[in-house]
């Protein structure tokens, strides 16, 4: 039976261009010149995959995906844009777009994607179901944006295999979101609706087997009641296993079996329990390598790394600072109840021009530290403290000193910066008010 594809785009050279090319192929094509009749010809023709531009009058190519979405969950809808807009990318994929396509148009790509998006047509279907209001919001603040070439093939990635339950490694440096990735994997997928676990792998082994697999009443000395382990409370979801690099050959192990066999047993219990999650691990580590050292488990390697993401460092995307700030700047103005809305002169120079060893999660205690101190709706170089992190490139020049050392000029710089405002500064530091006046103590910091 001949597959059939509508094709929505104002522009009538496009619409000419793919009909011929997808006919030629030996598809059926249907075209609309705008969202609207577009609408129409999905009702009238149920075509099996959509083609729509995003920039056309009258309906948007993304409030037609999001109609259709809610309309007509089984077609799957492949966006075209002339603007290289990759946040639009982000959006689309959030909203169920099977694909995203730059003008302009490579029609071997675009036949080769049609024919993926019929095959799959089943799998999107599992994205019909309108997206919950919390659901979408823990999406919103949780996403990562960029325009970037790797990043536009990251948000791609998340998009297909959000798709199904296929165990994932993401890879990054520390503070590069891979966290922010492994939710948008499982806040836009068909596990949206179940629990995300997240679970610490650098912990003790005894606390970390606990909280994996739980136990029953009575399993060991003081297990006066059972408790129910990581893996079961995920349910159908998605469990998150962040540091995985930190496990332990004897929990390597465990996972692995556990892995394997699809089951696993609580201590203290010998009833088998199905293992019904998504595993998605991150590690900031090259785990191929600690495979040839003998330091991780080579099958349980290959059985996490079924799909891989690399996440790139912030120093390697500095194109997606200004887009990043933005975003941080509105997720951050909701969350300290503030209204900064725009950025000063010099500030995107002075961001741009910093390394990042931190990364996004750097950029964000630096926008929040910012926006903390901002009196007005304007963020000012005045407000931006960056921390060079980084050695001198003469190592003789390179200052030999304790941690202790780095964190008492760190505290006093930030103290100073707040007008040893200590609620503000906590907020910063990210530690408690009394740990905050136990470390002023300890290191006799008075005001500058």
């Amino acid at each position: 039976m001949t597959s059939k594809v509508l094709a929505i785009d104002d522009d009538s050279i496009i619409r000419t261009l793919i009909t011929n090319s997808l006919t030629k192929a030996g598809y059926e094509v249907i075209t609309a010149s705008d969202g609207e009749s577009g609408l129409q010809m999905v009702t009238q023709h149920k075509p099996d995959i959509v083609v729509t531009d995003y920039q056309m009058p009258g309906i948007s190519g993304l409030e037609l995906l999001s109609e259709l979405k809610r309309s007509h969950p089984g077609i799957p809808v492949i966006v075209l844009t002339a603007h290289g807009d990759v946040a639009l990318t982000i959006k689309s994929i959030q909203a169920g777009a099977y694909d995203f396509i730059e003008k302009p148009l490579q029609i071997q790509e675009l036949l080769q994607i049609i024919r993926n998006g019929i095959e799959i047509s089943h799998q999107s279907r599992s994205l019909a179901e309108t997206i919950k209001p919390e659901i979408r919001k823990t999406l919103e603040d949780n996403l990562l944006v960029g325009k970037t070439p790797e990043m536009r093939e990251i948000f791609k990635n998340v998009g297909r295999v959000s798709l199904s339950k296929v165990n994932t490694l993401i890879t990054g440096q520390t503070g590069t979101g891979k966290e922010l990735i492994a939710k948008l994997i499982h806040y836009s997928g068909i596990t949206r609706e179940h629990p995300f676990v997240v679970v610490n792998c650098s912990v003790n082994e005894e606390i970390l087997e606990n909280e994996l697999f739980g136990y029953e009443k009575g399993a060991f000395l003081g297990a006066t009641t059972g408790k129910k382990g990581k893996f079961e409370l995920a349910g159908e979801g998605s469990i998150f296993l962040d540091d995985v690099s930190e496990l332990s050959d004897a929990i390597q192990t465990r996972i692995l079996r556990t892995l394997q066999e699809l089951e696993f047993e609580k201590p203290g219990s010998d009833t088998l329990i199905p293992l019904n999650a998504r595993i998605i691990a991150a590690t900031n580590k090259d785990l191929e390598e600690m495979v040839k050292n003998g330091q991780f488990r080579k099958e349980l390697y290959y059985r996490l790394k079924v799909f891989t993401i690399s996440l790139p460092p912030l120093k390697d995307r500095k194109n997606d600072i200004e887009e990043l700030v933005k975003h941080i700047m509105q997720k951050l103005n909701r969350k300290l109840n503030k209204k900064v809305v725009k950025i000063g002169a010099g500030v995107m120079e002075m961001l741009n021009n910093h390394d990042w060893p931190g990364n996004v999660r750097e950029l964000e205690n630096t926008l929040m530290q910012a926006m903390i101190m901002t009196r007005t709706d304007v963020l000012e170089k005045e407000h931006i403290v960056l921390l060079n992190v980084s050695p001198p490139s003469n190592d003789e020049q390179f200052e030999l000193v304790s941690i202790a050392a780095v964190e008492k000029v760190h505290i006093q710089k930030v103290l100073d910066r707040v007008r040893w405002n200590k609620v503000e500064a906590s907020r910063i530091l990210e530690i408690t008010r009394p740990t905050l006046n136990a470390k002023i103590a300890k290191y006799g910091l008075k005001p500058s």
